[in-house]
């Protein structure tokens, strides 16, 4: 037994030597090698990408396998000598294992193969399908790339034309459509921000083609449901150039009855061109998250980012731009935020261009607690504009709003608008010669306003907001120029630390032509007798101006309004409030500069700066009207003014200028059917009188001085007439009075 363990011993001793002497004799002594390490994917694409590894000491060559769910396609196996190696011919979104090993020049050593590695391809400009879901309402298509994005908008635009599966030319992808699923009416949310820098031509979600008028639109369009969860759809271009008669763009193009949008970011870069004739009407719709919002809901959303759009050849086409929604007919836009950065401009051009930080235009529907920062550019320009008597253009109008630039039926409310950069309407003639009218309106909310509703809202006007026009230009702090608002407006709250101004300078205007400027409103009027502003005001540090070489007026709430009810004017030590007017005049009021029609009650001016009337051009049937409370409150036989329990505080200057002036504590320009009823001023200086014209000067209501018990006492003379309109109290902390909702 021990001589067989001591020969065991022994063979094992002897077989090893000799087997590490034939290795050394074949190998000459060259040491395993290892399998490749620090493997990494570069330039991946929708069907390439090149591999790399770090290289193996004393390795000649190199082996790389790849595989797919199904196994190894050995057709496509690669020996390099370079430690790099590129696939190409691959699927989108498909996923792909990737294993390598290292071999001596004379084939006598290889190293193990390294681990499978895997990498999956990118999606391509469109996926084959969304991340996951079923398009309903609990098991929406969930989108997370943004070809599943543009997935959607492919899905959606194919849904009514093209039921069975299909093919994308582009992309070589076969896209599945499920004959069962309505994609234009179906449920999708976004699951992640979605960056669309690699996507450069875009298609709108639901393009409006093919409808033949543009207020009922009944195709091609996305009436489903997207929301957004909070996510941002970034860096999205969109360019277009074309003569589409109605050429709808945004992230959505047209959305119809009962769709939803919500809880969605965008930040966009869009330009568009419209090339068509005037033969049609051509329009262009541009919003940066749907161009052309039919009866939709969209909640929540914001947008930041450039809007272009203009007109190449067409005198008629008309544009409407908004940072939210191009156009608007019905439904909602609710909790909605614009932002344009310094850096960040609207502009838009056409014949009547309609440009809003929120909407462009809207008719019916509501604006409701939306905000919007504005330290860029909202610019809209009538341009081009056919001289010829051929042109058939009469007029030229452009309109911007801090929140919509104009509106015929749309209720706006709980809005706030901040403007460190400008709003800009401007509509001049091609030449002196040309017969059109032009006319200029922007609003710190609203350029052109005639709706029911408006109220509830605050304004800061650190920037500028300025109209410019050859004939008739309407600038307010809140609001252009109002008509048709059945019930008026109603806590509208603006401070002016820039500049709000009206200004026309041309050298041919037409006699009825004119300039407004307000702190709130440059002009308005309301449909039914009983609409009136309410509730109202405005501090002005900065600067409000009506320019015109015709007539100009100015007033710190408006330049020119029918009944005002509880609203109050202060003018900073460093404000100004002017109207600059000429043949016919000009109209500053701390209220209003003209009461167009209706009554004033329970207001009041309180002036630490300047209130100034002049006449930049003058002649002997101009008259220069400057009023505490109204430049111009001159009623008539058939249509009676009131002023009732207002007031006056002039610790500053109020002058006027010019061949004729009228300047008072209450009124400027008044007649014997004015009635100035429990209405009391104080003026620092001997200048000024309490209202003037037919009746004459009369210092009947002048409060003595500033003290509390005088102004107490006048609180008490104007509290009874002003019965169910408020009543006044003094404000210890300003050593004014206020006014107030009378108490029940």
């Amino acid at each position: 037994m021990k001589t067989f363990f001591n020969w065991a011993i022994l063979c094992m001793i002897y077989g090893f030597t000799m087997t590490a002497i034939s290795c050394s004799d074949n190998d000459d002594n060259v040491p395993a090698l290892s399998a490749p390490k620090g493997i990494t994917y570069t330039n991946v694409s929708s069907n390439s990408f090149t591999v790399t590894w770090t290289a193996v000491s004393d390795a000649s060559t190199y082996t790389v396998k790849i595989k797919d769910e199904w196994g190894e396609l050995t057709d496509k196996f690669q020996t390099v000598t370079e430690p790099t190696a590129t696939f190409t011919g691959l699927e989108p979104e498909k996923k792909y294992w990737i294993a390598i090993n290292a071999t001596y020049s004379n084939n006598s050593s290889t190293s193990p193969f390294s681990e499978w590695k895997t990498i999956r391809m990118a999606e391509g400009t469109i996926a084959k399908e969304f991340a996951s879901g079923a398009g309903i309402e609990h098991l929406p298509f969930v989108i997370k790339t943004p070809g599943q994005l543009k997935l959607m908008s492919y899905l959606v635009n194919k849904s009514n034309e093209n039921k069975e599966n299909t093919l994308d030319t582009q992309n070589d992808i076969e896209i599945k459509m499920d004959p069962a699923i309505d994609y234009s009416k179906a449920y999708y949310e976004l699951a992640d921000d979605i960056d669309m820098s690699k996507i450069d031509n875009w298609t709108p979600i639901g393009t409006g083609l093919d409808n033949k008028q543009i207020q009922m639109p009944e195709k091609n369009m996305f009436t489903g449901h997207f929301n957004g969860k909070g996510h941002t759809v970034r860096n999205l271009t969109i360019n277009y150039s074309g003569n589409e008669p109605n050429a709808i763009y945004g992230l959505f193009g047209l959305t119809g009855a009962g769709c939803t949008i919500s809880n969605l970011n965008v930040e966009s870069d869009i330009t568009t061109i419209h090339t068509g004739t005037k033969e049609v009407a051509n329009y262009l719709l541009v919003g940066g998250i749907i161009g052309y919002s039919f009866r939709t809901t969209i909640n929540n959303c914001t947008f930041k980012g450039n809007i272009r759009a203009s007109f190449s050849t067409d005198i008629y086409g008309t544009a409407m731009v908004g940072g939210i929604c191009g156009n608007m007919t019905g439904e909602l836009i609710n909790n909605c935020m614009v932002e344009i950065p310094a850096s960040n401009e609207f502009i838009v051009c056409g014949n009547s261009p309609q440009v809003g930080a929120i909407l462009g235009y809207g008719d019916r529907g509501s604006i409701q607690y939306c905000s919007a920062n504005i330290d860029g550019l909202i610019q809209a320009e009538a341009k081009p504009i056919d001289s010829s008597a051929e042109s058939g253009i009469d007029n030229a109008s452009t309109f911007v709003g801090g929140i919509c630039g104009s509106s015929s039926g749309v209720i706006i409310g709980g809005c706030e608008v901040v403007i460190n950069g400008t709003l800009h309407s401007i509509s001049k003639k091609p030449t002196d010669e040309a017969d059109i009218t032009t006319i200029a309106s922007v609003g710190g909310i609203v350029g052109n306003y005639g709706a029911d509703m408006l109220g509830s809202c605050n304004i800061l006007i650190a920037g500028s907001v300025k109209a410019e026009a050859d004939n008739i230009a309407n600038a307010g702090g809140a609001v252009g120029v109002q008509s048709r608002a059945g019930y008026g407006a109603t806590g509208l709250h603006a401070v002016i630390t820039g500049e709000v101004i009206a200004n026309v300078k041309s050298r041919v205007y037409g006699s009825s032509d004119v300039a407004y400027a307000g702190g709130i409103y440059g002009t308005g009027s309301f449909q039914m007798s009983s609409g009136s502003l309410q509730d109202t005001d405005v501090t002005i540090k900065g600067k409000v101006i009506a320019i015109h070489p015709q007539i100009a007026m100015s007033g710190g709430i408006a330049g020119s309004m029918m009944t005002l009810i509880r609203c109050w004017t202060v003018i900073d030590k460093n404000g100004l409030l002017s109207a600059e007017g000429g043949v016919a005049g000009a109209s500053c009021g701390g209220i209003t500069g003209n009461l167009l029609s209706g009554n004033i009650y329970g207001s009041y001016t309180i002036c630490k700066g300047v209130m100034n009337a002049k006449a930049v051009t003058a002649t002997d049937r101009n008259t220069i009207n400057m009023g505490g409370i109204a430049g111009v409150a001159n009623g008539t036989r058939f249509a009676r003014k009131i002023v009732t329990g207002c007031y006056s505080l002039i610790e500053g200057t109020m002058s006027a200028t010019g061949p004729i002036t009228f300047i008072g504590g209450i009124a400027g320009l008044s007649s014997s059917y004015t009635t100035m009823n429990a209405t009391y001023w104080w003026s620092a200086s001997d200048a000024i009188t309490g209202h003037s014209g037919a009746m004459g000067a009369s210092e009947t209501f002048r409060i003595p001085d500033t003290s509390q018990a005088s102004l107490e006492e006048a609180a008490q003379n104007m509290n009874t007439p002003l019965d169910n309109y408020g009543y006044f109290f003094y404000r210890e902390k300003d050593k004014c009075l206020n006014i107030t909702t009378k108490l029940q």
